[in-house]
């Protein structure tokens, strides 16, 4: 019988860099046209390997009596090791051969990695899983020459594998895989780029894939120490709120460490349990159990705090406003006040001529609409659609802006006529919000002097502007963190690292022990699907049915709630 055995160790559980396939010496090959050998037919899609340096003759290694034959260059297609122990284990040699001559797609399924995202044909239907690792399949005693590789994929797809039964995956032939993500990155040597032409487009091709490397060293050892049961914050008693929030905050993001090591804040005891029970146990053994979590939800100044469900805004004004005591972290100029908040609440109405609006759009139809102006960048931008209750969300769906561009949002900023581009004096409410004015980007500033209104406009009322010289700055936050809530129950999606598939799912109470205490079991999840969604165009998402997608990015899209920004120095994998 053969035997499956996973050839990766435990600790470094992984593919073989695509690097090292491209480099592969040809050491096998299929037969691409039938060969007659005395009485013997070599069928197409046979495979075998080479017994002399020269390539004259081969021996088959998928028939049962193993024939030597001499080739000839025409009927036969060189292969490397890898690439055959991919084809050996798909057992029919005419599919073998149907894969081959699709050479984007074999080229793609040999350059696969470990989290690539791939589609596959299952049980007469088709699903989206990652890849996982590589198995090696051992062929018969003496049949070894070669080895059989399989494919380790973790279907996506709700209805085929539970989120709890995470070792749930399928061992696959190359043949099941019918497409890789044509968002996926991989090495240069994947790409069949030679070094001379690469020098040519880039002056410091080392220095490119060193940074390469060490993005991919550290997205490797993020999900060995944070990935799997027993990972993230542990919830209890309603407290996914919380747990949800110090996750996102504080686990690959430095925006708030100030308030760690801050000597101003009120209450030092609720500060050092924050930092040294919470924040450093979570950054150096992605894990923090439950009784660490309660011995701050205890110094909220408010029972409900430790057994009822509560929103993400109320955890932060109590923890930041009243126990810390610190600085809001966002200040909002509305003529001549200027207010402070640690969350803001997005203020806007539905546009039926925008089928899926942006965070961007929202943010700056809530802000413009009322007048409002961001006094200054804030390090940490949290922003929060209108939604209430399990019933009420205003927004079905909501595309997140990967970047905010803040440039006509923040007081200082000089804003620009949307007729003739030039510096505008005044601006209106009615149609600084108008999609028309800028359909694609929004840009929500108008001169409504005389010569640049339309008939349509002539009555709104105009308010000067003042006179600001234009920052050379363009402040720019990045997304890196969603909280989405599904009827009553929290649930994180969080960016971990620099690649656009960098994305970590996060539930503090995605099952429970059976015991006498009902012990909640934290979640963490790698989610590179996010990433490709977010690599499309808004115009492309909205065409995209949502129905169709596996059931975290469905989570992500549909129930978002919250969205968190920062400066891109506050990454920690920058």
């Amino acid at each position: 019988m053969r035997q499956n055995q996973n050839i990766f160790p435990p600790k470094v559980k992984g593919a073989i860099p695509a690097m090292q396939f491209a480099a592969e010496k040809k050491e096998a090959f299929i037969v691409t046209r039938e060969i007659h050998a005395g009485r013997k037919k070599i069928p197409l899609g046979c495979i075998g390997y080479f017994l002399e340096d020269k390539h004259s003759m081969g021996r088959i290694v998928d028939l049962k009596s193993r024939p030597v034959i001499t080739l000839m260059s025409s009927h036969i297609k060189p292969l490397s090791c890898h690439e055959a122990g991919l084809l050996l284990t798909v057992e029919s040699p005419q599919k073998r051969h149907d894969l081959l001559s699709n050479e984007r797609l074999f080229s793609a399924i040999c350059c696969l990695q470990i989290y690539d995202v791939v589609r596959v044909r299952y049980n007469r239907v088709v699903a989206v899983g990652i890849v996982r690792s590589f198995w090696e399949q051992h062929r018969k005693p003496g049949n070894g020459e070669l080895k059989m590789l399989l494919i380790e994929v973790e279907l996506l797809d709700s209805g085929i594998i539970s989120l709890r039964d995470r070792y749930s995956r399928l061992k696959v032939d190359a043949s099941k895989i019918i497409a890789v993500s044509s968002n996926v990155t991989h090495s240069i040597g994947c790409q069949e780029i030679s070094q001379e032409s690469y020098k040519k487009e880039n002056n410091h091709p080392n220095q490119y894939l060193a940074e390469v490397s060490a993005a991919s060293v550290w997205e490797q050892e993020v999900l060995k120490k944070m990935e799997g049961t027993m990972r993230g914050i542990q919830g209890h008693c309603n407290s996914c709120y919380l747990d949800t929030t110090l996750f996102s905050l504080f686990s690959f993001s430095s925006a708030l460490d100030g308030i760690l090591y801050s000597t101003e804040v009120d209450d030092k005891t609720a500060q050092q349990i924050l930092r040294e029970q919470i924040v450093q146990p979570l950054r150096q053994h992605g894990y923090v159990g439950a009784n660490e979590v309660m011995n701050l939800r205890k110094l909220l100044r408010c029972d409900s705090f430790i057994t009822e469900e509560k929103d993400p805004e109320e955890f932060l004004n109590a923890l930041l406003g009243e126990v810390l005591a610190v600085e809001p972290l966002l200040k909002i100029r509305a003529d001549n006040e200027v207010l402070k908040y640690n969350c803001y609440q997005i203020l806007a109405e539905n546009n039926a001529t925008v089928k899926v609006p942006t965070v961007q759009q929202l943010l700056e139809q809530s802000l413009l609409s009322y007048g409002l102006h961001l006094n200054e960048i804030p390090s940490c931008f949290i922003l929060q659609m209108p939604r209430f209750g399990k019933t009420y969300k205003k927004f079905s769906l909501v595309y997140p802006s990967l970047h905010l561009d803040l440039t006509d949002l923040v007081n200082q900023a000089s804003p620009v006529c949307c007729v003739c581009g030039g510096k505008t004096s005044y601006g209106c409410s009615w149609c600084q919000p108008d999609t028309r004015l800028h359909p694609e980007y929004m840009k929500l500033f108008g001169n409504i002097s005389k010569a640049h209104s339309p008939l349509t406009r002539l009555k709104h009322s105009g308010k000067e502007l003042k006179s600001n010289s234009p920052s050379a700055k363009q402040p720019t936050l990045d997304l890196f963190a969603v909280l989405c809530i599904e009827k009553s129950h929290y649930v994180a999606f969080v960016r971990y690292g620099p690649s656009q598939t960098s994305w970590l799912f996060f539930d503090s109470m995605a099952g429970t022990l059976k015991n006498e205490k009902q012990t909640n079991i934290p979640v963490v999840k790698a989610c590179p699907q996010i990433g490709h969604y977010l690599a499309m165009s808004p115009t492309e998402f909205a065409t995209v049915d949502t129905n169709q997608m596996d059931k975290l990015s469905r989570r992500f899209f549909c129930d978002a709630y919250t969205f968190m920004y920062q400066e891109p120095k506050h990454s920690s994998y920058k």
